[in-house]
């Protein structure tokens, strides 16, 4: 056979093998616009079967849309006053977190008590993007877990629904009716860059309103009677020269024009509620009970249309489940109420950038930095860090110590929180280690409708330096400190214009010793805060003593006390337990300030970065640390700004500066008000 001949019986042997790749892979290509479907046929069966036949069935779109989202709980709401209960809901993204919500029994109000009566920011977590994601909702699936059960499914939910969601493997759009409850819903939010994709049967899902907002079609194939509740985005105050709003925008374009095209088609037999949320913020959290009523009144305009629906049955079972379902959700709220805990239904990993305090200390008042990792399951919450203790102030050396440290908190019994934390810090001066270490144990009880929180606790704090030059050198040797205090926090439930947001007093023994000499202190605090609300205006003012029991003076001033000074000789008194540079039995504090913080203020960076609770004060220290009619003075300005990624992962920081008389110079400082 010569070469040419043999040439050609290669390449047509060749084109035989991977012509049938070539096909599949054009069938792949040309399938991209077929969604994938779960439980579809269980799902068209149970339309079915609640309708018995006997009449169309209604169904209900919930678009897309982040915070804004949060309307329709207000159109839910007044659908069920007209009688109204669709017998399918179809929905993406933030739609679906409600629309999963009402699906699986919740009513409207109890949709909008369990997303108000939490820190929405709080149940989530910034990590570092192994799987994908910035953000870990690990704990609040857990909450909204402690309501629904831990195991739930799709295809048993009172109401049958379909969550849209985009698959990253086919590149195809894939329907959930059925599949695990907190899968699906982890799904249907799973924003690119933000959240991990989820992995589902071989799938890596995300947000499916990245493509559509409102999928409308998808509604009208399992009915003639459709509502279509939107929340689109619509401000014309954005910098549309900002890149990260630019990104934004850019895919807003997309699944804003598909959605418009698909409701453009079935204006005519929809009954399109537009609701007028369109110019607030993706991530503005903070304006539920604005976005729930806009909803509700959004929905009434529709009230003609709305009547000509079949009214749908309040079929006994889903009272019987509600009602089971608001001991549960109340249960939960009060356990969460108490200490901000959630009980973890699955062991959470969660690595990424670590800033925090290990807790209320007095022997150190410094924040840590490091990359740390947690781990939390059940009521266990386990937090290591490696980084450094830094301290921002010149009311103390400033200081760069590498650390590691340690915290695990057990909440027991509901009411009660212990903790274990440790520090092991390397001061680079002396060449030698600092070792911090602590307990606590805390009863918390509420009261009065919830607005009074008392509680009990007993803390301990060890401090053990290894050199006389060290960061603490205010501190000597091996350092010990026991707290024990009782206190009454007061929160009112207010709507008027002049308002008491918090009032507080609490009752502390202290014992302070270096473990061969201790001595005894009294203490308490009182602190109110009276506010404006219409110009955003506040005062504020702590009043707090601390009174020797062996009446040897040297009353020790704290870092936690807030007295802002650069003068070490008053930052250590009474710290050296041998030494007496002051008589005075007593120190006594008063803390007063005046501030404004914008009302309806908080500029953003791309909408990802945003900066809400903004506020400057005018504050004035007095200190009486001698005589009981002379006091020493700080006076300055504070600026406070809460950075939060996306509206729901927050840093609290605080930036001041002003006039020490103690020092008689200038101090200033940088902090970060984390706690944990």
């Amino acid at each position: 056979m010569n070469t040419s001949k043999r040439i050609v019986l290669m390449a047509l042997l060749a084109l035989f093998v991977i012509s049938p790749l070539l096909s599949q892979r054009a069938d792949d290509l040309l399938s991209a616009d077929h969604p994938i479907a779960y439980g579809e046929a269980a799902f068209r069966s149970r339309i079915l079967e609640r309708t018995g036949s006997e009449r169309s069935p209604v169904g209900l779109v919930l678009s897309g849309g982040s915070a804004r989202a949060f309307a329709h709980i207000g159109v839910l709401r007044y659908l069920e006053e007209q009688g109204i209960i669709p017998d399918f809901i179809i929905s993406n993204s933030m739609g679906s977190i409600v629309g999963l919500l009402y699906s699986a029994g919740l009513s409207p109000d109890q949709i909008y008590s369990a997303v108000t009566g939490v820190s929405i920011q709080s149940l989530f977590d910034l990590g570092f993007p192994i799987r994908g994601g910035l953000l870990d909702s690990s704990r609040f699936l857990s909450n909204l877990a402690s309501v629904l059960g831990p195991s739930l499914d799709l295809a048993d939910l009172a109401i049958p629904i379909i969550v849209v969601t985009e698959d990253l493997v086919t590149k195809r759009q894939v329907l959930l009716s059925e599949g695990d409850f907190y899968t699906v819903l982890k799904a249907s939010y799973a924003l690119p860059v933000y959240f991990d994709p989820v992995e589902f049967r071989g799938h890596l899902l995300i947000d499916g309103g990245i493509t559509n907002l409102v999928p409308v079609d998808l509604a009208f194939e399992y009915a003639d009677s459709v509502i279509v509740s939107t929340t689109f985005y619509d401000i014309d105050t954005l910098d549309l020269r900002n890149p990260l709003t630019i990104l934004n925008v850019s895919l807003d374009i997309g699944k804003r024009r598909q959605g418009v095209e698909e409701l453009k088609e079935h204006l005519d037999e929809a009954i399109w509620i537009r609701n007028n949320v369109e110019d607030v913020s993706f991530m503005e959290f903070s304006k539920v009970d604005h976005l729930v009523l806009q909803g509700y009144e959004s929905a009434k305009e529709q009230r003609e249309k709305l009547a000509a629906l079949p009214a749908g049955e309040r079929w006994a079972s889903l009272s019987e489940l509600r009602s089971s379902l608001q001991v549960k959700l109340s249960k939960s709220q009060d356990r969460y109420k108490l200490f901000d805990h959630v009980t973890m239904h699955r062991p959470t990993h969660l690595v990424g950038p670590s800033l925090a305090q290990e807790g209320e200390r007095h022997l150190i008042d410094d924040f840590n930095l490091g990359l740390g990792y947690s781990y939390a399951l059940e009521n266990l919450d386990v937090h290591t860090s490696l980084g450094g203790t830094i301290s921002l102030a010149n009311s103390a050396a400033f200081s760069i110590m590498p650390a590691l440290m340690a915290r695990a908190d057990y909440h027991l019994f509901s009411h009660l929180r212990t903790s274990l934390y440790s520090s092991v810090l390397y001061d680079l001066s002396s060449g030698l280690p600092i070792l911090s270490l602590g307990a606590s144990a805390e009863g918390r009880l509420l009261s009065w409708n919830d607005q009074v929180r008392l509680s009990l606790s007993q803390t301990f704090e060890h401090l053990s330096l290894f050199d006389a030059g060290s960061r603490y050198q205010s501190w000597g040797g091996h350092t010990y400190l026991a707290t024990s205090k009782v206190e009454a926090h007061l929160a009112l439930k207010q709507q008027s214009i002049w308002r008491l947001p918090e009032a507080r007093v609490d009752l502390s023994y202290l014992l302070l010793g270096d473990w061969s000499d201790s001595r005894s202190f009294l203490a308490f605090s009182l602190a109110g805060k009276v506010a404006y609300a219409p110009l955003g205006l506040w005062a504020a003012v702590t009043g707090w003593g601390r009174f020797a029991l062996d009446a040897k003076g040297d009353v020790p001033l704290f870092g936690s006390d807030g007295f802002r000074t650069a003068d070490g000789a008053l930052r250590s008194q009474g710290h050296d337990l041998s030494l007496s540079t002051n008589g005075a039995n007593h120190l006594v504090g008063v803390k007063s300030s005046i501030g404004w913080q914008p009302v309806d203020f908080s500029p953003s960076l791309g909408e990802v970065l945003i900066f809400k609770n903004s506020s400057l004060r005018l504050y004035t220290d007095l200190l009486f640390s001698e005589n009981a009619f002379r006091a020493k003075v700080s006076v300055g300005l504070e600026l406070y700004t809460e950075i939060s990624l996306l509206g729901i992962s927050t840093l609290p920081t605080t930036t001041y500066g002003g006039w020490d008389q103690a020092s008689g110079g200038i101090v200033w400082g940088l902090g970060f008000t984390l706690a944990l």
